[in-house]
This record gives structure tokens, C-alpha cells and sequence, in this order.
């Protein structure tokens, strides 16, 4: 039987017809490596996710102290858009999942590695709305970093879930 460390001294047919070694070990190196080029499409996927969740949390917070004459209007839009949120970090959070990412999920990571900031508090609704609107202008960069790193990757799946997270 031929190993791996012995590949000098027969064929690679040889080496693949003779040993289970010789699978393994190009199986775990491609594996490795795939990972490691895979890692900052995970990286961004990640830091979207956490960003994503912490608009919708913001989205809410801005939800319940919304005060005034826009009061209806104002938090009914941001209701919706907190609930449309949610929908979206839950596709992320489960795309997530099926490459193998473990989504954040503890607050103070989330905080950590988000691009948008926590909800701020004794602002008005105009305020309110300039900086969720800020937070969703990040969000759309992210998606769109994210998109091209997945496009480089050829995980097409991952494409058109931020291509359609990007167009909602």
C-alpha cells in the first residue's frame, strides 16, 4: 500500500486505487482550503446578520416611543419594518445554517461586530427616521459587499438571497 507521504514513489492512480489515505488527505485540504477562502463571505454574512438584528431591535425601540401628530403613521411604518426585519435576519440567520455558520447569538457580540448603532433615546420622529435611514443605507452597503464576496465564491444560492434582501 502506498500513503500519501509515499507519493514520490508510484502514480497518483496508484495512490488513489491503493490507499484510503490519499483521499482523506486531498479531501481534508480541499476542505481546508475551501474554508479558509470561504471565510470572509462567512465574515460578512456574520457582521449583516448582527447589523440586520440590531435595526430591527432599534426599529422597535424607535416603535414604542414614537410620540406626536405622526404618531399613527409613524408607528405603523416602523411596526411594519420591524417585522419585515425580523423576516430577514431569520433568512439570513437560516442561510447561515445551511453553510455551516453558527449565526451571533449573544447581544453583546451582536454589539461587537454590528455596523449600526444602538437606538438612541429622547429624539424626535424626524430624528428617529434619519437614523434608521442612516442604519438602512449601511445595511444595503453590507448586502451589496456581501453579494459580491458570494458572487466570488460562486455560491450562487447566497447571491440571491442578498440580492433579494437588497431589493425588499
Amino acid at each position: 500500500m502506498i500513503l500519501l507521504g509515499d507519493w514520490r514513489s508510484g502514480s497518483a492512480a496508484a495512490l488513489h486505487a491503493d490507499g484510503h489515505w490519499f483521499e482523506s488527505d486531498i479531501a481534508h485540504f480541499i476542505n481546508t482550503s475551501k474554508r479558509s477562502i470561504m471565510e470572509t463571505l462567512y465574515k460578512l454574512l456574520s457582521d449583516t446578520q448582527a447589523s440586520l438584528f440590531l435595526l430591527f431591535q432599534k426599529t422597535w425601540v424607535y416603535h414604542w416611543h414614537v410620540v406626536g401628530s405622526d404618531f399613527k403613521q409613524i408607528h405603523d411604518l416602523f411596526g411594519e419594518q420591524y417585522q419585515a426585519i425580523q423576516e430577514e435576519v431569520d433568512r439570513v440567520s437560516e442561510h447561515m445554517r445551511f453553510l455551516s455558520i453558527k449565526p451571533i447569538s449573544s447581544l453583546s457580540r451582536v454589539l461587537e461586530v454590528s455596523g449600526v448603532s444602538e437606538a438612541k433615546s429622547n429624539i424626535s420622529e424626524m430624528e428617529m427616521i434619519r437614523d434608521l435611514l442612516e442604519d438602512h443605507k449601511k445595511i444595503i452597503s453590507m448586502l451589496d459587499a456581501a453579494a459580491v464576496e458570494a458572487d466570488n465564491q460562486k455560491s450562487r444560492g447566497t447571491v440571491n438571497l442578498l440580492d433579494d434582501l437588497n431589493e425588499a
